[in-house]
């Protein structure tokens, strides 16, 4: 299968890039570097280093490239980063995704390669129902969160009148190794094991009285999802499924257990909650178990172990 990875070089691009090479896939990784790291390549696998609005570039190389299947991750998924740059995380964010739509069609391939696009439980808003289905109506309360919202339109819009084949997976607080404090994908669990294992100066913080909760997603999982989606032998039209592990935890549940694994004390300093933040998170991913044939591990403790050796271990030396 020839796939386009783009954001290839950030967080999660890189760990599917990984699964796609081991399961013997071709790929193009097409990066800007404005948050993913050069020395995120895989051997044997072409990058380019080119933003994705700029779409004429974009649809020479998929003309040239021909993808059976794109996998979109980049993007800025920052919700505070969004409030206050809104025309930047836009342009990033929605304008980039279009320009990917766009290329496609003009490649001539409308009917022939599928795209994955990355999307976000925070389109939910303050959802009240617990867990959330897909079918329930975005209510937007971020740019970000509009911005993958509006893309996940553009997506039908694009099956609706191209015929180009398009699913859409709303990630659920994705976290793991190669999880960069500061990063796109930066949570406060990226912060807290920054403060124990990389730079003990940096003050953590808890925004909030901390008893919001979040249904982590390990990344292992997001991977696999991408991977089931593109592989799908049927055709979408722009359907969405969310993509999480099904379980939540508040983040001072996530303080304790960290603290367990580090055998050191997290001294937060407290802050107000953080402006266009939800208070909780929890997916209902039967839509993806039934028909992406999704299985995700959920076995949190030993995920966040995971991430904090990589952090103890392998974080990149500044």
């Amino acid at each position: 299968m020839r796939t386009v990875v783009t954001g290839s070089n950030g967080f999660i691009g890189y760990n599917l890039c990984k699964s796609l090479q081991a399961q013997g896939h071709e790929v193009l990784g097409i990066d800007d570097l404005s948050s993913g790291l050069a020395e995120n390549v895989v051997p044997g696998f072409r990058y380019e280093w080119v933003k994705i609005q700029d779409k004429e570039r974009i649809a020479a190389l998929f003309q040239e490239y021909q993808p059976d299947v794109v996998f979109h991750l980049a993007a800025i998924p920052r919700v505070s980063y969004s409030v206050e740059e809104p025309f930047a995380s836009a342009e990033a964010n929605l304008i980039g995704t279009i320009s990917l739509l766009e290329g496609l069609v003009k490649a001539g391939l409308a009917g022939k390669a599928r795209l994955v696009n990355s999307s976000s439980s925070s389109i939910y808003g303050g959802a009240e129902q617990m867990p959330t289905p897909e079918h329930l109506p975005g209510s937007p309360k971020s740019p970000y969160a509009l911005e993958k919202y509006q893309a996940e339109e553009w997506g039908r819009l694009f099956h609706h009148l191209y015929g180009l084949d398009v699913v859409s997976l709303r990630y659920f607080n994705v976290f793991g190794p190669h999880a960069l404090f500061g990063g796109a994908y930066s949570t406060v669990l990226s912060a807290w094991l920054y403060h124990i294992y990389v730079d003990p100066t940096y003050q953590p913080f808890l925004e909030g009285d901390g008893t919001q909760t979040r249904d982590f997603c390990y990344v292992d999982n997001v991977v696999q999802a991408n991977i089931l989606a593109g592989t799908r032998p049927h055709s979408f039209q722009g359907e969405a499924f969310n993509i999480a592990q099904g379980q939540s935890y508040s983040l001072l549940e996530c303080r304790d257990m960290i603290e367990e694994l580090s055998g050191r004390k997290l001294a937060l300093e407290m802050r107000p909650p953080r402006v266009g933040d939800v208070k909780h998170t929890l997916a209902d991913i039967a839509a993806a178990r039934r028909e992406l044939g999704y299985e995700p591990t959920v076995d949190f403790l030993n995920q966040l172990r995971s991430m904090a050796e990589w952090y103890r271990l392998a974080y990149p030396k500044t």
